[in-house]
Parts: C-alpha cells; sequence; structure tokens
C-alpha cells in the first residue's frame, strides 16, 4: 500500500497534511530513504543528524574550501588560506538556546557558526577568530573543550563578523 508521501503530490501547503495522514513507521522508512539521497547527493556523510554536514557543506562551498576527513582532526573546511571549525544549530520552539557541540582541538583560524530554522533554512552565520573563541570560552574539563554560546554579546564583538551563506544549493534537484 502507498503512502500520501508516495501518491499525493508532495507541496509545502499540504506538507503538514501528508504527514499527519502517514504512518509513524511510514515517515521513519521515509527519512531513512532521505538520509540515503543526501548522502548520494554527497550533501551529508554519515548516518547521523544532518545538521552538521549540511553546514560543513554550505561552508565549503561559499569559502570554495574542501571539507576535511574524518581522521583529521580540528577543523572541518580547508580554504586554502585558514582552517575552519564549522558548528552548527536548528532553532525549533523546543529548542531556544544557542549553544554549540564543544571545540576539542586547537588546530583551526576560526569557527562558523550556521544557524538553521526548524525546517533548515540557513537563518544567519557568524565568523568568530580564535583568538575570540579563546578570549571569550575558557576550557571546560568536564566536556575536554570550549563551549561556544552565540550570545548577542558574541555577535556584537567587533571582531565576529555575519556570513552571508547561501542555501540556495539546497534547492536544487540530483
Amino acid at each position: 500500500m502507498k503512502t500520501p508521501f508516495e501518491t499525493a503530490a508532495f507541496a509545502p501547503s499540504n506538507t503538514n497534511e501528508l504527514m499527519e495522514a502517514t504512518p509513524t513507521r511510514d515517515l521513519l522508512r521515509q527519512w531513512g530513504a532521505i538520509m540515503r539521497e543526501l548522502r548520494r547527493r554527497m550533501i551529508v556523510r554519515t548516518a547521523n543528524n544532518p545538521i552538521g554536514d549540511i553546514a560543513e557543506a554550505l561552508v565549503a562551498l561559499h569559502y570554495k574550501g574542501r571539507r576535511g576527513s574524518f581522521a583529521q582532526l580540528g577543523w572541518d573546511v580547508d580554504t586554502g588560506t585558514e582552517k575552519l571549525q564549522v558548528k552548527s544549530l536548528r532553532k525549533t520552539p523546543l529548542r531556544k538556546h544557542e549553544v554549540c557541540s564543544p571545540i576539542r582541538s586547537e588546530d583551526y583560524d576560526a569557527v562558523i557558526v550556521v544557524v538553521f530554522t526548524e525546517d533548515l533554512r540557513v537563518d544567519s552565520a557568524w565568523r568568530t577568530p580564535r583568538e575570540v573563541v579563546d578570549d571569550r570560552f575558557s576550557h571546560n574539563t568536564h566536556v575536554n573543550g570550549r563551549i561556544i554560546r552565540l550570545s548577542d554579546a558574541l555577535k556584537h564583538d567587533p571582531r565576529v563578523t555575519q556570513v552571508i551563506l547561501s542555501d540556495a544549493c539546497l534547492d536544487t534537484g540530483p
């Protein structure tokens, strides 16, 4: 039996209705299929939550850099002139705080924090030089790293700049 996703026109106006009519097991199957397709398109590289991979791909495209390997630590994108650590956040009604995962290495020049909307559109992106990270965020022994909080104070630090990061490449097909 086909699910509403397989039989109805998949348009933004009826997406919620389609999801409401679809059994949970089928939603999970669709999520798996979506993750496989995103890996095939090289948007994501793992089977984990895709937000980090998507942020890395967008930053690499923006800076015309290359993404790091899984074996190398410290940076996610090499631009040729600097190494960037990429962090991502997704704003939702349930997640309002802007705390990034820990930075556990010192081998980077700047951190790019990409903030997504609930629907994975780029809301904003911020470039924070390593010196600012070192000045503002002490090493947390509990997590063995520095935890960036994307506060208004950080955004207004004159050394921090907003990056106009486009997610238009995600609007294309295969």
